[in-house]
């Protein structure tokens, strides 16, 4: 297996079939989970989400935090509490500690979500700060909420649109690990662009808007957006064309993945969301009200094969490959 998080078909082989998961819920996808039902037949009431990070810098609380929080938000959960794990590096302090933790309440206080529960544990056979939080809430069907825990509708002819930008998340880590290295071939104007800017990791506007367009959502996370059109597709027993000069990138994320030759599309972007929509161009206008950037970048197909444009030629998206931020210790 390769480093990362496990997609696709290793998840449903060694994970999602196991035949304990499949007695205890009517759903389980691969970052949330149906937690308690109704009465027998009705659609399930609780769910959650969990993501587990292994980042360094500044921005790292708020990165665990986020990923697991738009997790839920693609699957259709009200987000209510969230349960933390933190692991750290033995060298840290008490008070770096105290900090991160505080960070993480801060951030659970602006998304009004309580904490319900955590650990914390110190530990010499780790580098970097290791964080896991568990989202859970409830499913609000009357508001659109849930309503991918029945049986997947047929999606093909559904616009295929984005939010956000592809990449954004990788670059500012990687600018923060090496921006030493950065500085040698760009400006510091330039490179301040590339920065992470915490109030755009969250997709809860977005999503709460597309939800109302009969929206089937995806968080655009780790392995970028070429992993997560490929396990949307692969979710959802679907193809797609989507053309790659229509999704949103930023300069300073196309050049600084450049200079590791790494590919953008295949980095992290917490921020960023898929959603496939019935009606694209309303739920574009509905977007641009609420000022939120959004694009369509292709349309849903009957079958399997996955099509990527660009220009004139035509390609079919490969299976995700590692995620260019786990291999920032290998640089400088």
């Amino acid at each position: 297996m390769k480093k990362g998080k496990v997609l696709t078909n290793p998840l449903i082989r060694s994970v999602l079939r196991h035949p304990f998961l499949q007695k205890e819920t009517d759903h389980l996808a691969s970052d949330g989970a149906v937690l308690g039902r109704g009465k027998e037949g009705e659609t399930p009431v609780f769910g959650a989400a969990v993501n587990t990070t292994v980042y360094g810098g500044p921005h790292a609380e708020a990165l665990a935090f986020y990923r697991s929080l738009n997790s839920a938000l693609a699957a259709g959960i009200r987000p209510e509490s969230v349960l933390l794990s933190l692991t750290i590096p033995l060298p840290e302090s008490e008070k770096v500690l105290n900090a991160r933790m505080e960070k993480l309440e801060a951030l659970a206080e602006r998304e009004n979500l309580r904490i319900s529960g955590g650990s914390t544990t110190v530990s010499d056979s780790i580098s970097r700060p290791v964080m896991t939080a568990v989202i859970s809430g409830k499913f609000d069907l009357e508001n659109g909420y849930g309503q991918e825990t029945g049986k997947r509708a047929k999606l093909d002819g559904y616009a295929l649109l984005m939010t956000g930008y592809a990449g954004d998340a990788g670059a500012g880590l990687v600018l923060e690990e090496k921006r030493g290295i950065l500085k040698a071939r760009f400006t510091e104007e330039f490179l301040s662009g590339a920065e992470i800017d915490e109030q755009a990791l969250s997709v809860r506007k977005a999503a709460e808007i597309l939800r109302r367009e009969g929206a089937v959502m995806h968080d655009v996370s780790e392995g970028g957006v070429f992993s997560a059109l490929y396990t949307f597709a692969e979710g959802h027993a679907c193809g797609f064309t989507a053309d790659l000069l229509k999704i949103p990138i930023r300069q300073e994320t196309v050049e600084i993945c450049g200079y590791f030759d790494w590919n953008p599309y295949e980095m992290l972007s917490t921020g960023a969301l898929l959603a496939a929509v019935p009606d694209g161009d309303r739920a574009l206008q509905a977007l641009k009200a609420q000022g939120i950037p959004a694009v369509q970048i292709g349309y849903l197909t009957e079958g399997k094969k996955k099509i990527l444009l660009r220009g004139g030629e035509e390609r079919f998206l490969e299976r995700p490959h590692e995620d260019p931020v786990t291999r920032l210790q290998s640089y400088g």
